[in-house]
């Protein structure tokens, strides 16, 4: 049976250069040497995905199913697509609760999925209170945030959602400020305006202006919650 995310097997992919070891394997002169196969990159962030809750997402949110009822939404869909063609910016979007965020979000990171691409999906809401809780220790804290810090590409939602206390800021400023520093692919949605991020912190906000702006991937949502409406004609009829 075919799975949300459109792959023959959520945890094998089906490849056919290392027949689903995860493992090219040679010889080199009598030795027999191994380095890892590119299709690693796209199971351990199709797994990820199972293990996040977002599963299901991925079937649904695409660019193909991503309604373009007015030409605003058309210029939204049209960035979305130009970023997953783009290398080491940041797409920020924001808007209301609804209105669309993590469908274009979430399109952008089964685009770069599909591409081989490592993807890590990160519910602002929820991880932050446990890497907040993890901080004492620091194993498990440092093991967690290499992963946000150096995944090719990771995709934030919600940021700042349950608020932006001192402990908030501390954090998603180290999170941001590596991959800043690093140039590498972010993507964030959040409710904030970049208005908001500045009055929060300015180094934060500054970074998501400096890295999204550019090349024009910083983004307004539509002011119409989306969610509501469909809502509104199923139960319609």
């Amino acid at each position: 049976m075919t799975n949300p995310l459109g792959y023959h097997d959520l945890d094998n992919v089906e490849c056919e250069i290392c027949g689903n070891t995860g493992h090219i394997v040679w010889n080199d002169n009598g030795e027999l040497k191994s380095r890892e196969c590119e299709c690693m990159a796209k199971r351990r962030s199709i797994r990820r995905i199972k293990q996040s809750g977002m599963e299901n997402l991925f079937g649904r949110f695409t660019f193909e199913n991503y309604e373009t009822v007015d030409r605003y939404r058309e210029l939204i869909l049209e960035r979305a697509i130009d970023y997953t063609k783009d290398d080491g910016y940041w797409f920020y979007i924001y808007g209301q609760s609804g209105s669309g965020k993590t469908h274009i979000c979430t399109a952008i990171c089964k685009a770069f999925i599909d591409r081989g691409i490592e993807v890590y999906y990160m519910n602002w809401r929820d991880e932050s209170v446990v890497l907040k809780a993890d901080v004492g220790n620091s194993e498990i804290y440092t093991e967690k945030m290499n992963v946000l810090k150096n995944v090719s590409l990771l995709y934030i939602d919600d940021f700042f959602k349950a608020g932006s206390t001192a402990a908030d800021i501390k954090l998603a400023f180290e999170i941001l400020n590596s991959r800043y520093i690093k140039q590498l692919r972010t993507v964030i949605s959040s409710e904030l305006t970049l208005e908001g991020l500045l009055a929060i912190d300015e180094a934060v906000g500054g970074r998501i202006y400096e890295m999204s702006q550019r090349p024009r991937y910083l983004v307004k949502a539509p002011k119409e919650n989306w969610r509501s409406r469909k809502i509104a004609e199923q139960v319609g009829g």
